[in-house]
């Protein structure tokens, strides 16, 4: 689920009363503050979930994306979440905002003797600062948009892949122009004998929508 919180004003629509909403990030009219950027966080013990929560502020949105999978439990079907990336969440930011976080013990509820490590950004090791280190992972706006946009549905047959566990023919970028996943872009491609769309967080993950009528899908420019 995505977690939201109130940003400042120049952050929000002067029509939105309840301050900014998912809806309104992945609105076209967005407009997105300066120096703003999606980066990738790392925490141990698998308590993404919880630490997202944990950091957010009035000037800082977190995402930690889930999966809905269905679960037999005593001879009845019943829909759980489960994380999609396990260790792993993404936050709407400045860089020094989340610099803090690093060097603070993050406690959890459940065993608050007991704190994961520090916060860690993760490191694109393709691209280098003009001092020669690696730079941080930072998912093009447009890309995490449509990335929300899939895995927010909670369709259990939405599915999310590392990058080095995933292999597949893409086809054309296309748009879905209608149905739950409508204004999504991404690759075609067919997966279990189903046409999907595949969204691409470049050096982290893929992101695969449900079954997508070909009639839902419009061929646009990458």
């Amino acid at each position: 689920m995505f977690e939201a919180a109130a940003l400042p004003d120049n952050l929000c629509s002067e029509t939105n009363e309840s301050g900014v909403s998912l809806n309104y990030v992945l609105s076209p009219t967005f407009v997105q503050p300066a120096d703003y950027h999606w980066f990738v966080l790392r925490v141990p013990y698998g308590r993404e979930r919880e630490v997202a929560a944990s950091i957010q502020s009035p000037t800082l949105l977190t995402y930690a994306p889930a999966l809905t999978v269905a679960r037999m439990k005593a001879g009845k079907r019943v829909m759980e979440e489960k994380s999609a990336l396990p260790n792993m969440f993404f936050a709407y930011a400045r860089e020094e905002q989340l610099a803090q976080y690093q060097d603070r013990p993050i406690p959890l509820k459940d065993m608050p003797h007991r704190q994961p490590g520090q916060l860690r950004f993760m490191y694109d090791h393709t691209r280098k600062t003009p001092t020669g280190m690696d730079q941080k992972m930072i998912v093009p706006f447009e890309q995490m948009r449509h990335f929300i946009r899939v895995t927010m549905q909670h369709d259990e047959h939405v599915r999310v892949y590392l990058n080095d566990a995933f292999s597949a023919q893409l086809g054309d970028y296309v748009e879905v122009i209608e149905g739950k996943f409508a204004g999504v872009r991404g690759r075609v491609a067919r997966l279990h004998g189903q046409t999907c769309v595949l969204v691409s967080l470049e050096g982290i993950c893929i992101a695969s929508t449900a079954y997508v009528p070909k009639a839902f899908l419009k061929k646009v420019n990458a």
